[in-house]
């Protein structure tokens, strides 16, 4: 599942999510079992265009649009700096 943003957007950033969300990879995230939310993505006009995704297991997607339209993906993980609950429960 991929959870897109609510609120106000400005004009730049909704037509840059908008553009994300057409492609391919957008949409084989919204068919993932992991529930992906978008966390970060360019208000200004693009391109570049960043659109960052992170997972209930804190995974990270970074997906970026360069000048020519090609996106580009990468995975990072994330070193969590704030215990969980679960932490603390030792």
């Amino acid at each position: 599942m991929l959870r897109m943003p609510g609120g106000a957007l400005t004009r730049d950033a909704k037509k840059n999510l908008e553009r994300f969300f057409a492609t391919s990879a957008a949409r084989e995230i919204e068919d993932d079992a992991h529930s992906w939310s978008v966390i970060e993505w360019t208000w200004g006009s693009g391109p570049p265009i960043r659109v960052h995704l992170r997972d209930e297991n804190h995974e990270v997607i970074d997906f970026v649009m360069d000048a020519t339209g090609v996106w580009q993906l990468s995975r990072e993980p994330i070193d969590r700096k704030i215990a969980l609950h679960n932490d603390l429960a030792r």
